[in-house]
């Protein structure tokens, strides 16, 4: 299944809160976070925290077999939980995923054994 990764600063004085978001994602909105997933065609996501001599980044890879079509999903759905979550996207990240300014990847070099 194709894979999706990108990478985003968080914002200065911001850490604590992504690693807050995180935590909310695995703990008590999972339920919610899952049914996102599942529903959007998002088959595995995995989340890393880096430490970088210019600041912390998240690098997130995502599994899915139409990843455009699994951001457009996303990017359609309006309800609480979404809201939510793109909020603190932007909060963390300052990058609007419902907005022009979505990470695109230009995939270069893709190894499998």
């Amino acid at each position: 299944m194709p894979l999706y990764a990108f990478v985003a600063p968080i914002q200065p004085n911001k850490t604590e809160q992504f690693r807050q978001f995180v935590s909310e994602l695995s703990g008590s909105r999972k339920a919610e976070y899952e049914a996102s997933k599942k529903s959007s065609g998002v088959s595995r996501e995995t989340i890393f925290l880096q430490h970088t001599p210019m600041g912390q980044v998240a690098i997130v890879v995502q599994e899915a077999k139409d990843q455009a079509e699994a951001l457009a999903s996303l990017r359609s759905m309006k309800d609480p939980f979404h809201m939510w979550y793109f909020q603190r996207i932007k909060d963390v990240w300052d990058i609007s995923f419902v907005g022009p300014d979505v990470p695109i990847n230009e995939l270069l070099l893709d190894y499998r054994a």
